[in-house]
């Protein structure tokens, strides 16, 4: 054997040996040993190849991540919530998994003590840095500036917004081909009820967040079809959206149709990024640049890469398009963003107010005359003589910069879109699934909008069941299966066992992975009566339901600050289509004779994405009468 080799099986065997010492010695610490109940992986999940396709459902080479959804009360079968997962590449790691809403609750309060593992939404920086992806004064700053942004104002905007969607589509898509019909429309067959769910979400932000109306006349439809009842033959006729002129109340000239950009439509922009936005994380953006020749002996992957690269290019130009229409619209205005309601506009005057706060008047009426001194870390005095100058940069300095700007534009535009379509979609499921269910919301709609009315935003604190819906729905389907946290120093946790009612400590060693479970607080059976069924009613009042085990939009400082923009969004949709359609699973031949939980396992079935994603959800349509 040759002196390298020798020299590389040493170090293998010294790895070996140190590797086996230290899992020993960590898994006999008490507190340890006794919540081992998660696997022993190769890498930790804090890989970036935890997320990958083929691996995200690893339990052996990695901890992947669709694991915490797989596994969502399995590791807790000891009566411990909290449990210890080890790694052993390229050093012996422990994870921590917290299943427990008491523990959950504190790490989460405790930012300080428990910050963001940044370094797990690098992915995210594409566009620039943004209020998901940073931590400590940065994250102070996007916070200070975004959070009012999201006001009262805006929530009526996206109300309207969701209301407007919807009534549109209604006319415009699924009943846009009467006219060439005798009868009116039976049915509507919908083959993955995702695909217009995302379209409905996109439309909505599109308005209330940036002030951008997309048009249903460029939208797919090729998803739905069809069945009309028809007076003249005995049988309904179905009709492919994809072969029905859509109808819209606005015709295009062909000066207006030639000034329409050629790039991918926004649409599909999001249905790649959410689908293989892993891809820009892995490719360096050499080979994505040359991916023509350089990948020329692989096509499928090849051109895989091109549509990845195009989607990024394509939604550059999109946001970069909306920054500058807005720039242009308010320098040509008095009035400018602050008299307008949607999210962006609401950005950039918070902004704007942001950076003039720190030199208005004090509650005595002199001016303050101070900057931020950034390496005294605190406000000083300037010079009168340089004091605009400095003020100017340190204005700058509290202002987002453009690259910001579109980084936290890109993180509304992904979170508003893609959240929010795939819990309505997961919603209706369910609906479809427990037909009493729907039609107790369908009765509790109707008293509230009497004849089928159209709901007002008066009538949102109304819509208790359409919001007990949603919100089990986002209890059983969290979109964020599990929050990447770390020690920020030595500590020790505490947790109860829910079987014996000892109580363990937990010793968690500085800079140690933690994982915050959504699932498994979510399906804790010590808070949640048979967790895994679908009972809208645990919401409904005056129910006192634990607050402290639902945390579908994060939990603590860091809770997600477009809750209620997500919320009266998803409520709008649910209520316009229940108020129109009663929703079945779609009859399929090759699944005739399926128990109902089979059914349920099938069309609830979910992989792993940017959020929790539902696979495919076929559904049927029909209209009320």
């Amino acid at each position: 054997m040759s002196t390298l080799g020798i020299c590389l099986t040493t170090l293998f065997a010294t790895w070996i040996v140190k590797t086996w010492l230290d899992y020993r010695r960590i898994g006999a610490r008490d507190g340890i040993h006794q919540i081992l109940n998660s696997p022993t992986t190769l890498l930790s999940n804090s890989s970036d190849l935890s997320s990958l396709p083929g691996l995200s459902s690893s339990s052996t080479f990695v901890l992947g991540q669709f694991q915490f959804w797989l596994n969502k009360r399995r590791w807790y079968d000891s009566g411990w919530d909290v449990c210890a997962a080890i790694s052993l590449f390229p050093n012996v790691k422990t994870t921590y998994v917290v299943g427990d809403p008491e523990v959950f609750k504190k790490i989460a309060s405790s930012r300080s003590s428990f910050p963001k593992s940044t370094d797990r939404y690098s992915v995210l920086r594409v566009f620039g840095r943004n209020i998901v992806t940073e931590e400590g004064e940065e994250w102070k700053k996007y916070k200070r500036i975004c959070a009012p942004a999201f006001n009262e104002r805006n929530n009526r905007l996206v109300w309207d917004c969701s209301i407007s969607t919807m009534s549109e589509f209604f006319e415009e898509v699924w009943r846009s081909g009467r006219e060439d019909m005798t009868g009116a429309v039976k049915e509507i067959t919908v083959d993955d009820f995702k695909v217009p769910c995302a379209q409905f979400t996109l439309h909505v932000i599109g308005a209330a967040a940036f002030g951008q109306k997309l048009s249903w006349k460029q939208a797919n439809k090729s998803h739905s079809s069809l069945s009309f009842e028809v007076s003249s033959r005995p049988a309904a006729t179905s009709v492919p959206m994809s072969k029905i002129t859509s109808i819209s109340p606005h015709t295009e000239s062909p000066d207006e149709k030639t000034k329409l950009p050629k790039r991918m439509p926004i649409e599909k922009i999001f249905e790649i990024i959410s689908e293989d936005l892993f891809f820009k994380l892995i490719i360096p953006d050499w080979i994505l640049r040359n991916a023509e020749w350089m990948l020329f002996p692989l096509p499928r992957f090849k051109d895989k890469l091109i549509r990845v690269r195009e989607a990024f290019d394509g939604l550059n130009e999109f946001l970069q398009d909306i920054i500058n229409a807005r720039r242009n619209v308010d320098a040509e205005t008095s009035t400018g963003s602050a008299q307008r309601s949607d999210l962006f506009s609401n950005l950039i005057h918070a902004n704007d107010q942001d950076a003039e706060a720190q030199n208005s008047k004090n509650n005595d009426g002199e001016s303050l005359n101070r900057v931020w001194d950034s390496e005294t870390g605190q406000y000083v005095k300037f010079n009168e003589e340089e004091g605009d100058d400095i003020a100017d940069k340190e204005s700058e300095k509290r202002k987002l910069s453009d690259v910001e700007m579109m980084g936290n534009i890109f993180i509304f535009l992904l979170a508003g879109h893609e959240t929010s379509a795939h819990t309505t979609c997961f919603a209706f499921a369910l609906l479809a699934l427990y037909e009493e269910e729907q039609e107790k919301l369908y009765q509790h709609i109707m008293s509230v909008c009497p004849d089928g009315r159209t709901p007002t935003y008066e009538d949102l604190p109304k819509l208790t069941r359409t919001m007990a819906v949603l919100q089990e729905t986002l209890r059983l389907f969290a979109p964020v299966i599990g929050i990447p946290k770390r020690s920020a120093e030595d500590m020790t946790l505490v947790a109860t066992n829910r079987h014996t009612g000892e109580v363990l400590r937990i010793p968690v060693e500085r800079d140690a992975q933690i994982m915050l479970h959504t699932p498994g607080i979510h399906y804790n059976p010590k808070y949640w009566d048979n967790p895994a069924d679908f009972n809208p009613n645990r919401f409904m009042p005056p129910s006192n339901w634990p607050r402290e085990a639902f945390a579908s939009f994060s939990s603590g400082t860091r809770a997600c600050i477009g809750r209620r923009f997500a919320e009266i969004e998803s409520i709008a949709i649910i209520t316009m289509l229940v108020i129109k359609y009663r929703v079945r699973i779609k009859p399929e031949n090759r699944y005739k004779g399926e128990t109902f939980e089979q059914r349920k396992e099938r069309v609830l079935h979910s992989r792993s994405g940017i959020t929790l994603t539902p696979v495919r959800v076929p559904l049927v349509f029909t209209p009320r009468r």
